[in-house]
């Protein structure tokens, strides 16, 4: 090899050593980017939470069982200004149950018995249907499973209960192994920043 080819080569040779070694760089750095993002749950397509979709046979357990962590990172949140605080509410009790005879279904829907029910000022007991109830979710209890989710919405309940991405929980990993599970493609990946929980399409007010 003459002494002119021999300097194109090692000349060509730097250039292609330089390109790889840029462009594995720039992997790298959008593979950290992407490892920053948060992930959030499309409210209109997951479908525990959209409109039109109910029964227990629907319930859609990937969160649940899909995260890395040994507790989801998704929880159950119980918006308590849209909550109907109802005496009977399709969220806590399993309305298929027997009735007791206090009136009541005997059994819970949460299967981890994670939502609590207290009442809301002085107790009726002639008239019971006319009490009301708070319902608090116990996250630590709560491992994203959406039957409660399921049963609140319209229109056995007013949709107050939501699953949400606990984002001080979730390690934001790249290849979420809920996201690769999720059938509706409802778990997604977002900026840094999560968004705000959008607005359900066709609910009311």
């Amino acid at each position: 090899m003459s002494e002119s080819c021999r300097r194109d080569f090692l000349s060509h040779s730097g250039r292609a050593a330089c390109a790889i070694a840029i462009g594995g760089v720039g992997v790298e750095l959008g593979r950290r980017a992407c490892a920053q993002d948060a992930w959030t749950i499309e409210a209109n397509r997951c479908v525990n939470i959209r409109l039109g979709v109910t029964g227990a046979s629907n319930v859609c357990e990937s969160c649940a069982t899909s995260c890395v962590l040994p507790l989801s990172a998704v929880r159950a949140v119980n918006d308590h200004s849209q909550c109907g605080r109802c005496c009977i509410c399709p969220a806590y009790f399993d309305v298929l149950s027997p009735v007791g005879p206090d009136g009541l279904p005997t059994k819970k829907l949460c299967p981890r018995d994670a939502i609590t029910r207290t009442a809301i000022g002085e107790v009726d007991p002639y008239d019971p249907l006319n009490n009301f109830y708070e319902y608090a979710i116990d996250e630590e209890k709560c491992n994203g499973c959406g039957r409660c989710v399921m049963e609140c919405k319209d229109p056995a309940g007013l949709g107050s209960i939501r699953l949400e991405v606990r984002h001080d929980l979730c390690l934001r990993c790249n290849r979420c192994t809920i996201a690769s599970n999720c059938p509706e493609d409802a778990y997604r990946r977002v900026g840094p920043e999560p968004p705000p929980a959008s607005k359900l399409e066709g609910a009311h007010g």
